[in-house]
């Protein structure tokens, strides 16, 4: 039904305090994808501030209209923000760029300790929403200028594992130990958004910063006017 379907599409990365009562973790979405991250390609690597700042701009690929051309200002122009996330600076600096609604629109970054207390919802339009802000938790905490109930959520870091070896253990032939890396995930949207799988690639994103270990969680959100929404 479609009830059913709208409550499988909602999720609430961790709780809160709720009249003194502790809100428990509650999250609904289909498959087991919430142990894995599965979309890859999503994932954008950090780099030392000074390296990113050498990197000379993405030259463009096979197939597309360069800048400039008369069919590319025929076209609409795509307002596209770009956003420079500190995972870990300043040996961790992650950037990625998107197109957003208006050019009225705010791009707003936060960091919010685990358990969230925040619900997401996916929308009809192919994008994920944040639906509620749990009365007590830490995004309430974090304050209206963190993130806000309508907020598009736009990225977010997330935890991979990785073995890590000490200085030389490679060449000396010496085990590793399993540990994590920090990366960002830029959230599915508009056409790219797969409608159920996008939403739990997401959520799963979000959740394996607590389970790596209650690691803080970087939020990229898109604030939109309420003409643009």
């Amino acid at each position: 039904s479609t009830c059913a379907r709208a409550e499988a599409r909602r999720a609430r990365v961790g709780g809160g305090t709720r009249g003194g009562a502790r809100v428990p973790v509650v999250v609904r979405a289909s498959g087991d994808t919430e142990d894995t991250l599965s979309a890859l390609d999503r994932l954008v690597p950090g780099a030392r501030r000074e390296a990113e700042a050498r990197a000379p701009p993405p030259a463009a690929e096979d197939g597309e209209t360069p800048a400039g051309s008369l069919e590319a200002e025929a076209r609409p122009r795509a307002i596209v923000r770009e956003v420079t996330v500190e995972l870990e600076p300043p040996d961790n600096v992650a950037v990625a760029s998107f197109e957003v609604a208006s050019a009225s629109t705010r791009v707003v970054q936060s960091v919010i300790a685990p358990p969230l207390g925040i619900a997401f919802e996916e929308s009809a339009a192919g994008e994920i929403v944040v639906a509620e802000i749990v009365p007590g938790s830490n995004a309430e905490r974090a304050g209206a200028g963190s993130v806000a109930v309508g907020d598009v959520l736009r990225a977010c870091s997330a935890m991979i594992p990785e073995m890590k070896y000490g200085v030389g253990g490679l060449m000396l032939g010496g085990n590793g130990r399993p540990g994590f890396r920090r990366v960002l995930f830029v959230a599915p949207a508009g056409d790219d958004f797969n409608t159920g799988v996008s939403f739990d690639q997401t959520m799963a994103a979000l959740i394996s910063n607590a389970k790596a270990g209650n690691f803080e969680v970087n939020l990229v959100v898109e604030r939109r006017s309420a003409s643009s929404s």
